[in-house]
C-alpha cells in the first residue's frame, strides 16, 4: 500500500499532534515528521527542499478524517478500454 509508513506513523502521532495543530497540515516523509504547516502547499515546497521527488503524506491533522473516493477508480474503470 502506498504510503504504509507514513499513515502508520501519522497514527502514532495524531494524538499528540491533536493537541496543538489541529487544521494544520502534518508533512511526514518515511518515519520522520518533518514538520507541522499552515497549508498543503507550504508543506509540500518543505517535503520537495528537504528530501526532493519522494513518496510524501501531507495529512490535515482533524479529529474526523474525510474519506474521498473517486468512483472510477473504485470499479476499475480507470483501465477500461471504450
Amino acid at each position: 500500500m502506498a504510503l504504509e509508513t507514513e499513515r502508520t506513523r501519522y497514527e502514532e502521532l495524531k494524538e499528540e499532534l491533536l493537541k496543538h495543530n489541529e487544521g494544520k497540515f502534518a508533512l511526514i516523509v518515511g518515519y520522520d515528521l518533518l514538520g507541522i504547516f499552515d497549508g498543503p502547499e507550504t508543506a509540500y515546497s518543505k517535503g520537495i527542499q528537504a528530501r526532493g521527488n519522494v513518496p510524501m503524506l501531507i495529512q490535515l491533522i482533524t479529529r474526523q478524517e474525510k474519506v474521498e473516493t473517486i468512483p472510477a477508480m473504485v470499479l476499475g474503470l480507470m483501465n477500461a478500454h471504450l
